[in-house]
């Protein structure tokens, strides 16, 4: 008798269980059809951006830079030849 008493009642908590799931995913759908007919019928203004390549022009003479770092950027040649083994030491295997 007592395990059918248990038995009961673990139906009983199962069933409580599964009505609040189904009640939770009921809101939950109701929130995203909420939020899906507010997009739908907002008048959003969309922008596009186009992005058209121009050759690059340099109206001075170059000093030993590139076209594209107009001076600031950092030169290879001007670096130390072991820069690149000195910045990467700890990444290269033990041999």
């Amino acid at each position: 008798m007592k395990m059918g008493m248990m038995a009961v009642i673990a139906f009983k908590v199962l069933v409580l269980l599964v009505g609040k799931a189904l009640i939770l995913s009921k809101i939950a759908f109701l929130i995203a059809l909420v939020i899906g007919l507010k997009k739908l019928t907002s008048q959003m203004h969309h922008v596009t951006y186009e992005v058209v390549a121009q050759p690059h022009h340099s109206h001075h003479e170059s000093h030993g830079h590139d076209s594209y770092s107009s001076g600031w950027g950092r030169s290879i040649n001007a670096m130390s030849p072991d820069a690149h083994n000195i910045a990467y030491r700890g990444q290269k295997p033990s041999s």
